[in-house]
């Protein structure tokens, strides 16, 4: 399904962080059918994934201190209100351009205006104020960024901080794992999840980005085929079947088969 406009505060585009970002671009590719448009002087590398020819998620360089990795983003109406309250609430605004800090939000290539920062426990999330490039233009659909949950050490304090920058509230645990939801005016949003027992004690806390799918088990199939490594099999969590992997330089995403 096709879309051009999203609420502000939502989940609203995805972007890779990779160390070899036409290796990234092959390996997507493959795995959800996206097509690739050479990467302009002007956006530093960064270019736009395309599926049916509308905006489906971003890959570039590494371009601020961290690891390889996908970026959730919101949508926002003022970035310069949100890294104020990033800040305010403990947050770190990550720069872009080397090892030091940035000063605050950066224009990208006339498109909009972005900030990407750490919440108090280290996870990398975004946020996007747009002008010409709005965030994903299709979803629902299988090859689209779909849903996007925290995996957090201490859910309470995150619900402080994400609170205080978004208003986002969350829901009661449930299930065996305790998954909560955020939500912004009633409506869940994204998940947040307590560690889970099987995650390593050395993976930090971060944002997991979720991709739509057709059948998870052929996409893992293709997956470790095409060079990736599977960490989850697919697995039945009641809304559908997801699995989790690694790509071939080692950022995580997972993708999700939901129930018809």
């Amino acid at each position: 399904m096709n879309t051009d406009n999203h609420e502000c505060g939502t989940p609203s585009r995805a972007g890779l962080q990779s160390p070899d970002p036409d290796a990234a671009a092959r390996f997507y590719a493959t795995l959800f059918g996206w097509e690739f448009g050479d990467a302009s002087p002007e956006a530093n590398g960064y270019r736009t994934a395309l599926l049916r020819g509308r905006p489906a998620a971003g890959v570039g360089p590494i371009r601020e201190p961290g690891h390889p990795g996908w970026t959730a983003y919101a949508a926002v109406a003022d970035v310069d209100e949100v890294a104020s309250k990033v800040t305010a609430a403990g947050g770190t605004i990550l720069s872009r351009s080397g090892d030091s800090l940035s000063a605050g939000p950066e224009d990208v290539a006339g498109a909009g205006r972005e900030i990407i920062f750490a919440d108090p426990s280290g996870a990398r999330f975004a946020v996007w104020q747009a002008d010409d490039r709005r965030g994903v233009a299709t979803v629902n659909e299988p090859g689209t960024f779909s849903w996007t949950e925290l995996i957090s050490d201490d859910v309470d304090s995150s619900a402080v901080f994400y609170g205080s920058v978004f208003g986002w509230t969350v829901t009661g645990p449930e299930g065996p794992l305790s998954r909560r939801e955020w939500q912004l005016d009633g409506r869940s949003i994204s998940g947040l999840l307590p560690r889970p027992p099987a995650m390593a004690k050395d993976i930090p806390p971060y944002w997991d980005v979720y991709f739509a799918v057709a059948d998870a088990a052929a996409i893992a199939e293709t997956a470790v085929n095409a060079g990736g490594t599977q960490l989850m099999p697919p697995t039945d969590i009641g809304a559908g079947h997801i699995a989790v992997f690694l790509d071939p330089a080692g950022a995580v995403f997972t993708v999700m088969a939901p129930k018809g």
